[in-house]
């Protein structure tokens, strides 16, 4: 198979490609790790595609990936992708869902990840069977897409580098950003605030990032992706805004941290929009600085039920008691199962009130299904959410979209 000569984040200065025993092992771990229910390699293409990722693999920089995507020439018409890095967390997942956001689909992916030896400028030396004491463990991933064209290859290019950077940046300064929500924490006190830290600090949240926001715009104490891709979490007129939140004695005091979202994307583990928790920093009682934790919420967290999640939790505990309602009747169960459907990593930043106007609405409609409509103002005045309820026979994507062209 014919292949144009690959992009790569660095050029390796030697070729294995001709190295038998290496191609043969590499290709014998790339076929392990085909999965059930994925297409086979005809013949001679897994001997290929092992050669091409052997050459990407050549020489690797100590904490630094190797990268590269080459156009195939023969009659299949395709582009492949080699990236080389020390095995950590996320690769995949946040690999997969940059490729998405190319437009791409990925038709094949490999991910073997084996022990290898490399000499001290990063040549690799071997493949080895087994781990030994001066092997590491790399991750080795294939990819084959949609053949692309000189351009958009630049700009996957661009975009795979950004997202190992955070990837990187995330999983070496995980301990830190644990340690950061933990001291934020100890300084809100024994509240549901703090409780709602270390909740998210006990692995409900993917923690991507944290820094500090002092009062003259300048920051501190980047740590994840806030010292790559996500500089900037928030735009300096929500600085200035969060800091008059803060300032604000009925509004600071009663809900910290103050829970947001940001319009960066997360190139880590899932492309969506940051979570954002701010945590104000007092000297002798006033605001002088901002922590600001970034991370997207875990699977586990958005499924957790209400009763669990500190911050929700109280305000199912008051509206139960506000309306009288027996959390084993009727109307009870029907708020425990609104609060549940909801989702968590919006409704967490809701005022008390909001959170029971959208909650009350959404239980008021299981026995009597009708359209209804609720706006959320977000803090800071940053975002507006709409939820909209349908009937169930209601529903198409024909009135989806009207709706959709209605809140644009």
């Amino acid at each position: 198979m014919g292949a144009k000569k690959a992009t790569s984040s660095r050029q390796p200065q030697r070729r294995l490609a001709g190295n038998a025993g290496m191609v043969e092992a590499l290709a014998k771990h790339m076929r392990s790790s085909l999965l059930p229910g994925d297409t086979p390699f005809a013949k001679g293409q897994l001997d290929d595609a092992a050669r091409f990722v052997l050459d990407t693999a050549a020489r690797r920089e100590s904490q630094r990936s190797a990268m590269g995507i080459a156009s195939a020439s023969d009659e299949r018409r395709f582009t492949r992708i080699a990236i080389v890095n020390d095995d950590m967390p996320f690769l995949v997942d946040s690999i997969a869902a940059t490729i998405a956001s190319q437009g791409l689909t990925i038709d094949r992916l490999l991910h073997p990840v084996l022990p290898v030896r490399r000499s001290g400028d990063g040549e690799l030396d071997e493949i080895l069977a087994g781990s030994g004491d001066k092997s590491t463990r790399e991750s080795m991933i294939y990819i084959e897409t949609a053949r692309v064209d000189a351009r958009d290859r630049r700009a996957l290019e661009g975009a795979l580098k950004a997202t190992l950077a955070d990837v990187r940046a995330s999983v070496t300064d995980w301990p830190a950003m644990r340690e950061a929500m933990r001291k934020d924490s100890a300084r809100i006190g024994d509240n549901e605030g703090a409780a709602l830290l270390d909740w998210l600090e006990g692995g409900m949240l993917t923690q991507l990032g944290h820094l500090v926001r002092h009062r003259d715009g300048t920051q501190s104490g980047k740590l994840g992706i806030c010292r790559k891709s996500a500089k900037q979490v928030l735009a300096d007129a929500s600085f200035d805004r969060a800091f008059a939140w803060f300032d604000d004695p009925k509004l600071g005091k009663g809900r910290v941290p103050l829970v947001i979202k940001a319009n960066v994307l997360s190139n880590v583990h899932r492309r969506v929009p940051l979570d954002l928790f701010l945590v104000p920093i007092e000297e002798g009682g006033k605001v002088t600085a901002i922590s600001v934790h970034s991370g997207v919420w875990t699977s586990a967290a958005l499924a957790a039920s209400p009763a669990e999640i500190p911050g929700l939790r109280a305000n199912l505990t008051e509206l139960m008691a506000k309306f009288g309602f027996d959390a084993g009747g009727h109307a009870g169960k029907a708020l425990v199962h609104a609060l549940t459907a909801l989702p968590h990593d919006l409704v967490i930043g809701f005022s008390r009130e909001d959170i029971g106007r959208v909650a009350t609405t959404m239980m008021s409609l299981v026995d009597r299904p009708r359209p209804r409509l609720s706006l959320v103002e977000a803090p800071l005045a940053r975002h507006l959410f709409a939820f909209v309820w349908l009937p169930r026979d209601l529903l198409s994507t024909q009135l989806r979209h009207q709706v959709q062209s209605l809140l644009e």
